[in-house]
């Protein structure tokens, strides 16, 4: 599956506001403004992101990427290629637990202190304290 992609972006000045535009015409509702064109175009990248993020999560077919020399736009406005990773934006985004069924026998769960039974937070707790776990990374819990 594809992870780096490449997008073209129309960034264009609103003449009322003043702010800069950023569109995707291939990923229609993929959109940011910023204050000025430096942070329009700095901000379109994460937008492109979580856009593909969000479609792919949501089984959406990401398009190709198009051609745009037979683009017509405005005099003032400006094409611009953006990247993202979609595999950083399913690790800042996505599940934060790997989902794996792990048996433990039920006696385990009578284990606990004090006549209150184990829980799932102290099985982990043990786990990270055998396995010498001090840190867990990045994005996890």
């Amino acid at each position: 599956m594809k992870r780096n992609y490449v997008f073209p972006a129309i960034i264009e000045r609103d003449k009322t506001s003043g702010k800069y535009t950023v569109v995707f015409p291939d990923l229609p509702g993929c959109a940011i403004e910023g204050e000025d064109f430096i942070q329009a175009y700095y901000w379109a990248g994460p937008r492109l992101g979580f856009h593909l993020y969000m479609m792919d999560r949501d089984y959406e077919h990401i398009p190709d990427a198009s051609d745009t020399s037979n683009w017509e736009i405005a005099a003032d406005a400006v094409v611009v290629q953006v990247a993202a990773n979609l595999q950083e934006y399913q690790r800042m985004y996505g599940p934060k637990f790997a989902r794996k069924a792990i048996g433990f026998p039920s006696w385990l769960f009578q284990l606990g202190k004090k006549g209150r039974p184990i829980s799932a937070q102290e099985i982990r707790e043990v786990l990270r304290e055998k396995l010498g776990i001090d840190t867990l990374p990045e994005n996890s819990q």
